[in-house]
């Protein structure tokens, strides 16, 4: 099957998933840049060259107002790793993921945790897939427990 090299999906992906899955990225990288720059998200909006739109957008916006409660989630699944002390992008990963699952009712549990566990994959440690898939799955437990991941 061909592949779409822009985002590794196969060429005749939808075009809702291929801009979710860019908005992923995007968004990733976002993060990432702010917590290795120890720079505020709305700040780094502030200075980026070019508005998000899309789904990245979406994602952004989501992500600005719910980071607090985000983390908190975080923090209590992912049992005695703190934020400061994970990877930034597992980190990054996990937060777009939490927020999926939190704001994003309309895309399955099982959607999320598996484009999270595809981003890890692609942008992270071979280590850092099935943790990312088991912190995500017990988050699911607790605020979707009607849409678990099997």
């Amino acid at each position: 099957m061909a592949s779409n090299k822009q985002s590794d999906l196969p060429e005749d992906t939808p075009e809702y998933i291929v801009d979710r899955r860019h908005g992923r990225e995007t968004v990733l990288g976002l993060i990432y840049e702010s917590e290795s720059k120890s720079k505020d998200l709305l700040e780094l909006e502030k200075d980026m060259p070019v508005q998000l739109d899309g789904y990245a957008k979406k994602l952004f916006d989501a992500l600005i107002s719910e980071i607090s409660s985000v983390d908190s989630l975080i923090e209590g699944a992912s049992h005695k790793w703190d934020l400061d002390r994970m990877p930034l992008v597992d980190l990054a990963i996990l937060r777009i993921g939490v927020l999926e699952l939190k704001q994003f009712m309309s895309t399955p549990s099982a959607v999320i945790v598996s484009e999270a566990v595809e981003l890890a994959t692609k942008y992270s440690t071979e280590a850092s897939s099935p943790i990312i898939n088991g912190v995500l799955a017990g988050i699911c437990e607790s605020i979707r427990p009607d849409d678990p991941v099997n």
